[in-house]
């Protein structure tokens, strides 16, 4: 029975990787032209109720807020295209949310919820992104939103076996990788910037958990709890207009500073930089490749991941110099080809840098691939 469940886990795995990056090759321009905002439940599914003064659920407001961003962002960027997943009350499956904003090619996935708990008195604004960190601690509320699945048709099926409650069903979260976890923390970090400054909100920060809903986009992604309806004073302040306006345009502020980097004067001078520090380690390898065969035809990579799908066309791929391995109908990439293993170790720190946290250093020998510590005996010899 626990073999039969691993594999089941294991398969939902490669079924997940291989899912989250279907759409096709993304756009090559830094110009956001397509936002796809996404109220959170909706019809039959009506997600956090408040108390019973006001009888809301989370469905009304994610909705009302959602509206209000969408509006700020058409009014003043005429040329952005808002899409909604849904803009009435009602229902709509977790993958029909995604498969939406992969299908329209979107540059941005923003999901609106409103938080909840047994206690009256947990209060305020988190931003989340797709990730593992600190999985404890959130993991309540992932389980929380993502059992939306319960309310939907032969979710087993659809989901192949996942189950929202069961922590072993996010074991094959581990095993994504997110290509646009920057930028998403980047946006994420803008929003709760402007809770807590500018909104006047009470910001529980930046955090990562496993939402189902964010973990199959192909572009950057965020969701956002904007308060606790289970609290009565945030409640007031959830359901009434000029709450819902503070939400609505803290959002839309940092969206407005996320555009500008990302098309702007800042963003060309970071893309500058890394384009001369790419040229400056494509001549680092450059002569380390002249002096490969003088030690033994040794190379070193910097393997930084495996998926059921090519990745090849991904740009932040394209953007590091990664070259592909398929095999098996299974695509390797690596980074790096260098004999020397200080290089390497470097360009494993920068890989880790830029995201790819599970990055490690593999070697070759004569094209055939070799531990690590076989690679250093062979130069020292």
């Amino acid at each position: 029975m626990l073999y039969r469940n691993v594999s089941c886990i294991f398969l939902l795995g490669c079924s997940l990787l291989f899912i989250s990056f279907v759409g096709g090759e993304k756009k090559t321009t830094n110009k956001i032209k397509t936002i796809v905002i996404d109220p959170g439940h909706g019809g039959k599914d009506s997600g956090t109720m408040g108390t019973k003064r006001y009888r809301i659920y989370e469905k009304h407001v994610a909705l009302d807020v959602s509206l209000k961003l969408g509006a700020y962002i058409s009014q003043s960027f005429p040329d952005i295209e808002v899409i909604y997943t849904r803009d009435s009350d009602f229902f709509l499956e977790l993958n029909e949310r995604t498969e939406l904003a992969n299908k329209v090619d979107a540059d941005l996935f923003i999901s609106i919820h409103c938080d909840g708990f047994t206690n009256p008195q947990p209060s305020g604004a988190s931003v989340f992104v797709m990730g593992m960190s600190k999985l404890k601690e959130n993991m309540d509320v992932a389980m929380r939103e993502n059992s939306a699945m319960y309310l939907e048709d032969n979710y087993q099926q659809k989901y192949e076996g996942f189950d929202p409650k069961s922590k072993e069903s996010y074991i094959v979260f581990s095993l994504m990788q997110n290509a646009y976890l920057n930028q998403s923390l980047n946006i994420a970090e803008k929003v709760e910037k402007e809770f807590s400054t500018r909104a006047n909100r009470k910001s529980r920060g930046v955090k990562q958990a496993p939402f189902y809903v964010i973990s199959r986009t192909n572009m950057p992604s965020i969701l956002v709890e904007c308060g606790f309806l289970t609290n009565p004073q945030e409640e007031d302040f959830l359901h009434s207009d000029i709450g819902q306006d503070y939400i609505a345009s803290a959002i839309f502020r940092a969206f407005r500073s996320y555009k500008e980097e990302m098309e702007g004067n800042l963003f060309e001078k970071t893309k500058k930089e890394k384009i001369n520090k790419k040229k400056d380690e494509e001549k680092i390898i450059e002569v380390s490749n002249k002096n490969i065969s003088q030690i033994n035809n040794v190379i070193y990579r910097v393997q930084i991941g495996t998926y059921l799908k090519s990745m090849i066309n991904v740009p932040l791929f394209k953007e590091i110099g990664a070259f592909e391995e398929n095999t098996q109908s299974i695509y390797k990439y690596y980074v790096g080809n260098t004999s020397d293993k200080n290089i390497v170790e470097k360009i494993r720190r920068d890989m880790k840098e830029k995201g790819f946290k599970d990055a490690f250093i593999v070697a070759f020998y004569k094209g055939k691939r070799i531990s690590t510590k076989e690679a250093l005996n062979l130069q020292k010899k």
